[in-house]
């Protein structure tokens, strides 16, 4: 097994380096300014030293320089400060240099490693080299015997704090695993008990907005989504049992009469299964068509579609059968109003609408397809002058398979207003259902602009009996 392949290890030692690391970088950081100020200081003295000695050296020449350096010698019994004045064949004219160091050029900043005398260990020694007339050199520098204790001061504090950053380093590493696990873990038993099968499991929030909070506000959609869905599927699974029973009977039946007839009786059984196998392939189509919008499929159909063609077109195919049946279909809409749409199965969810009018809308004479644009959305509506649906049965005639009639006496499939909920949810929008006063409002809400369409809707909700996706 490998050490890391494990996301937890990983996360480990990610988290392990951001304490610990930043930690030792920031000491080593302090080390490196407080050797860097110390070097400064020393300098400073140096080149103050120096100084006054060259200010000597202008005024009262070489004479003044060498008596200036035996009092700045006298004065520093430590012997820390190194002065010399090397005369041009490299001999100690005055200070307490014993030689000048090989291999040292005639001028500039210096650091070498030199002994004080015979037996001791080298020591750290910055002098700076100042070239005089003639060939000859001054010497200033300074012995870091100050400057080590402190480094090795500083280098122990260092290694000390790393020891103590290393355990709490770790146990902050443990205890931020513990914290991540503990979350995921409880996320994860909830997609246990969901995948065993209790789809009523939800991950609980925090409302703190972060990457968890988020991620479970997303598998509690998704759990919704698949709740609705499931139950969607058991009730187009209860409906079509039952709505398909009577049409596959009477097929049946007419087949079975078929074959026992002759002649044009034969013929009209025959033209009755036929009619049977219609309706039957009909209610099946509508079931997949609805299927598929729930699903999301035909997205990639959408175009821009003139809103009043839509509404001409339904008009005019479904104008014969209103015409015979007592009603005048009207339809209304702004030449420029377009939305982004699947234009076919638009067109059909409006025709069932209009369809249900026909059917249902008992006593009256009229049906309206209107368009307009509220806001960045486009509103359809289709309404009736009929009896209308009282608002406590709206949500059972949005559902699938949902007849208001128990008894069947109005063919049908129950699959219309379906089939419309299934239409607005691919589109992103929301269908209400409404009063006419007198009469029934269907009304579809789509978005305008195809930005706003999304991929997949949010799940439907029934609200003040009225269906609408939340």
């Amino acid at each position: 097994m490998r050490p890391f392949a494990s996301t937890s290890a990983r996360l480990a030692v990610l988290l392990f380096a951001a304490i610990f690391l930043p930690t030792f970088a920031m000491l080593g950081f302090m080390q490196l300014v407080s050797d860097r100020a110390l070097a400064e200081e020393e300098r400073a003295l140096v080149r103050e030293v120096r100084t006054e000695l060259l200010a000597d050296y202008k005024s009262s020449g070489a004479k003044g320089l060498i008596g200036s350096i035996g009092d700045e010698v006298d004065l520093d019994p430590s012997g820390d400060t190194v002065l010399a004045y090397i005369g041009p064949d490299g001999k100690l004219l005055a200070g307490n240099l014993a030689r000048f160091p090989a291999g040292l050029p005639q001028s500039g900043w210096f650091e070498r490693m030199v002994r004080r005398a015979a037996g001791e260990d080298p020591q750290p020694l910055r002098i700076e080299v100042t070239g005089l007339p003639g060939g000859a050199r001054l010497v200033a520098g300074h012995f870091q015997t100050s400057a080590g204790p402190l480094r090795r001061a500083n280098t122990r504090g260092l290694l000390l704090a790393g020891l103590l950053a290393v355990p709490l380093a770790l146990g902050l590493t443990v205890m931020l695993l513990r914290v991540v696990e503990r979350r995921v873990s409880r996320i994860a038993r909830i997609a246990e008990q969901v995948g065993s099968g209790d789809l009523s499991q939800r991950v609980a929030g925090d409302a703190s907005g972060d990457a968890f909070d988020r991620l479970g506000l997303a598998l509690n959609a998704m759990l919704e989504r698949i709740e609705t869905l499931i139950g969607e599927l058991r009730l187009v699974t209860d409906g079509l049992a039952h709505d398909l029973r009577s049409p596959i009977t009477r097929l049946q039946s007419a087949l079975e009469q078929a074959r026992a007839q002759k002649g044009s009786e034969q013929m009209a059984a025959i033209e009755a299964a036929r009619g049977e196998a219609v309706g039957l392939h009909s209610l099946l189509s509508t079931a997949l068509q609805i299927s598929r919008a729930e699903a999301g499929i035909g997205r990639d159909r959408f175009q821009s579609v003139p809103v009043i063609g839509v509404l001409n077109d339904v008009s005019e195919i479904y104008g014969p059968a209103a015409e015979e049946q007592g009603f005048a279909i009207s339809a209304e809409a702004p030449p420029d109003l377009a939305l982004p749409a699947h234009r076919e199965l638009l067109g059909q969810a409006l025709g069932n609408l209009v369809e249900n009018a026909l059917r249902y809308a008992q006593g009256g004479s009229r049906i309206a397809l209107v368009g307009r644009r509220e806001g960045k959305a486009v509103v359809l509506e289709v309404s009736d002058n009929g009896s209308g649906i009282p608002p406590e049965r709206r949500a059972e005639a949005l559902s699938r398979f949902g007849r208001l009639d128990p008894a069947r006496h109005v063919a049908g499939s129950g699959l219309g207003l379906a089939l419309a909920s299934a239409t607005a949810r691919l589109h992103g929008g929301t269908i209400e259902l409404g009063d006419a006063d007198p009469g029934l409002r269907v009304r579809l809400t789509l978005p305008a602009d195809p930005e706003r369409v999304q991929a997949r809707a949010p799940p439907a909700s029934i609200r003040g009996g009225e269906r609408r996706w939340d």
